[in-house]
């Protein structure tokens, strides 16, 4: 079976002294089933992940003093985390779904669907040499 991932990535851009943010959610998976499916939700400031949440680990985790404080305060707001673990089966599952026969159309081959923010997927395959 193939090894694939599905990747969605917003980038937005700060004109404040030049610092750049951006968000990369990614649905990692070997099969459609939703035990074999693996959610992250990162966010970066100037090029370092500052926070992440993961849904197997459940929660938020922090990597810097801001998102290690941040991770805090989105942790303790139920609401927050039940709609990021739902995630995996409502944007992941159904991404999959409707691609997942691309990804394993031929043996040999790793697949690459990446979805922009303006939602427009592009498809890449990566060739193994």
């Amino acid at each position: 079976m193939a090894s694939s991932f599905l990747c969605l990535l917003f980038i937005s851009l700060s004109t404040a002294d030049g610092f750049m943010t951006y968000r990369l959610s990614r649905c990692d998976f070997n099969s459609t089933e939703l035990k074999d499916i693996q959610f992250t939700d990162s966010y970066y400031y100037n090029m370092i992940e500052i926070i992440r949440f993961d849904s197997n680990v459940g929660k938020f985790v922090g990597f810097t003093d801001f998102g290690v404080k941040t991770a805090e305060t989105w942790n303790n707001i139920p609401a927050r985390l039940a709609s990021m673990r739902a995630q995996k089966g409502t944007y992941c599952k159904s991404n999959i779904d409707v691609r997942y026969h691309k990804l394993t159309s031929k043996s040999g081959e790793r697949a690459v669907i990446c979805v922009t923010s303006s939602g427009v997927p592009v498809d890449l395959t990566l060739n193994h040499l």
